[in-house]
């Protein structure tokens, strides 16, 4: 059994995933609806494309409008909800433009993080942590952890290391980047759940920070990231709203004969 939230407690950044099931001491009231929201947004309990307004959600909750209005508002930020003139709200689509942006970020931000931590070099604590997460992929291979266990290691795992970094910006950006591609992920899962990280894939990236090697460490967390966004996009393109859609004229001139 994993316990996925002890390397990451008093971390200054942790991914959304991580933060199921903790308490909620010491949070106003709109930071309780922001958080409230957002994970239901990401873990597709609030799919793509549903619909509610403030009051429904305030009901819901029972609180008042205004907590609820004002975590809106940051998850429109966040780029997560869109507003309906006078209808309410709407969770944004997932589309495969957008996932290919956020996947080529996460790639360029989490390899220059692992860059990093190598060359910082990571805490030994970190390191033992890192090395029985990179062991996850064999075990779901082996039918002995789950597709859940296997989500929530990978973005751990790529948590603890934008951590290590040294770089506050780096932690911030990359665990931003993992919560929407979590979304994603989530979505992916449920069209091809086959969709898993192959065998030692984490642990080439272990091994790399292990022995403080900067450049190899970039090259096998750039290599996750690369092999990821194929993946991902190849399951999304087999959805029927994508083989439904409308394919468009060109805004270029047609070729003259």
């Amino acid at each position: 059994m994993y316990d996925f939230q002890d390397s990451v407690t008093g971390a200054p950044h942790v991914p959304a995933l991580l933060l199921v099931g903790t308490g909620e001491a010491g949070l106003d009231r709109t930071s309780q609806a922001y958080r409230a929201i957002r994970r239901q947004i990401i873990d597709l309990t609030l799919p793509p494309g549903s619909s509610f307004t403030e009051a429904s959600l305030a009901q819901k909750w029972q609180t008042s409008k205004t907590p609820v209005r004002e975590a809106l508002a940051r998850l429109r930020r966040d780029g997560l909800v869109q507003a309906l003139p006078r209808a309410g709200y709407v969770v944004s689509p997932i589309t495969l433009q957008d996932t290919d942006d956020l996947c080529a970020l996460r790639t360029l931000l989490s390899g220059e993080a692992a860059a990093a931590a190598a060359r910082k070099g990571v805490q030994a604590s970190a390191l033992a942590r890192l090395e029985a997460l990179s062991k996850v992929p064999s075990a779901l291979a082996a039918g002995e952890v789950g597709l859940e266990d296997s989500l929530r290691a990978g973005i751990e795992f790529e948590a603890i290391i934008a951590n290590s970094s040294g770089n506050n910006r780096f932690g911030k950006a990359i665990v931003d980047v993992l919560d929407e591609l979590e979304r994603v992920l989530r979505m992916a899962a449920l069209i091809e759940p086959e969709i898993a990280s192959p065998p030692g894939e984490m642990v080439a990236i272990f091994e790399a920070l292990r022995a403080r090697d900067a450049d190899g460490a970039t090259k096998t967390m750039r290599q996750r990231c690369e092999r990821v966004r194929r993946d991902v996009l190849q399951v999304l393109a087999k959805s029927t709203s994508v083989s439904r859609a409308h394919i468009e004229i060109p805004a270029s001139s047609p070729p003259q004969g």
